[in-house]
């Protein structure tokens, strides 16, 4: 996520600064766009650093369970950036069919699918496989994300990007895809693809909210809202197109990318070698900010509990307090958590 982080970041600075041009770049007088396929959508990319396990390094594990949060947990583990999956209940480890990989990793929020990074980036795009971690024998194709970024719709069918040209695809994995006029910023709880432009928010319909600045993130809640950074410098939050709760980030998180709460009441930053917690105006955990040993971090989809990954274990806390901390001896360089 390291790697990542760098890339999104110079994706936050770079869009932002077309945003305050002219909004998103549309592609209409660009170079005519790559003939990307289902079956192979990048020419250039090779699956030379995804390998399916033989079945002798399956090596499927068995942690302790976290008991009350539900849903399972995709990682790449350190070292080898192998896919690993599992069943949070009761701690089981799925089959692993992705044994080497490049670390990078966009998870579905539910379904069995992810991308996963196949080559070193090339200039400012990171080339990536479709995988269905339960169907592994399918190809359902590769291709190239512009700054590492790519999305997720909440049914888990679809994916966007923009790839190394600039071509903004929406593609519902493993049956065709669509190309957008503009790169894509979120998928809404409608399954419909959001886009940032300048300060405004928009769908094929038309404007969904308009920010204090321009938009450099967008996180879509479970719960219909809409987190939005500004610039790099700022976290609102909104519900039904108007402005609920907002905080400054400040000199310290200035530029950093937050994790937010599926509420998008509360943001996780990386600083230094922790995960630091902070209220966005709404927190149901209070105004403290406590910090978790740890450089990766991914929400419960219920927004109870927060899995922090080092580079030799994963620990899940219950922000709650009801239930104790359970770690895991594993470490991971990324983490998704899915809906059951």
């Amino acid at each position: 996520m390291k790697g990542r982080d760098l890339l999104i970041l110079a994706a936050v600075v770079l869009i932002g600064g077309f945003a305050v041009a002219d909004g998103f770049r549309r592609l209409g007088g660009d170079e005519p766009a790559p003939q990307e396929r289902a079956a192979d959508m990048t020419t250039g990319a090779t699956a030379t650093t995804v390998t399916p396990a033989p079945d002798e390094e399956l090596g499927r594990g068995s942690f302790p369970a976290v008991p009350g949060a539900g849903g399972g947990l995709v990682l790449t583990q350190t070292g080898s950036c192998a896919v690993r999956e599992f069943d949070l209940p009761t701690g089981l480890e799925f089959r692993n069919v992705v044994s080497r990989s490049t670390c990078e990793l966009w998870a579905a929020p539910v379904t069995a699918k992810v991308a996963v990074g196949i080559r070193e980036p090339r200039g400012d795009a990171v080339p990536f496989r479709f995988i269905d971690l339960a169907r592994p024998g399918r190809n359902l194709g590769t291709s190239e994300a512009l700054f590492g970024f790519l999305v997720w719709s909440p049914d888990g069918q679809r994916a966007a990007w923009c790839n190394r040209r600039r071509t903004a695809v929406d593609f519902d994995v493993g049956r065709g895809r669509r190309l957008l006029d503009e790169c894509p910023a979120a998928y809404t709880l409608e399954n419909e693809v959001a886009f940032a432009v300048g300060d405004r928010l928009v769908v094929e319909d038309g404007t969904v909210l308009t920010a204090s600045g321009v938009i450099t993130l967008v996180n879509v809640g479970a719960d219909g809202s809409f987190g939005i950074v500004v610039e790099g410098r700022r976290l609102e939050r909104y519900e039904g197109g108007e402005l609920t709760n907002a905080f400054e980030l400040g000199r310290r998180l200035e530029g950093r990318l937050p994790l937010l709460s599926p509420d998008n009441c509360s943001a996780v930053f990386r600083v230094a070698e922790r995960m630091q917690l902070f209220d966005v105006g709404c927190s149901r955990f209070g105004r403290s900010s406590p910090l978790f040993p740890g450089h990766v971090a991914a929400w419960s989809p219920d927004g109870r509990w927060l899995a922090v990954g080092g580079a030799t274990d994963l620990t899940f806390y219950d922000l709650e307090g009801r239930r104790e901390p359970v770690s895991w001896d594993v470490g991971a360089v990324e983490i998704a958590w899915r809906r059951s």
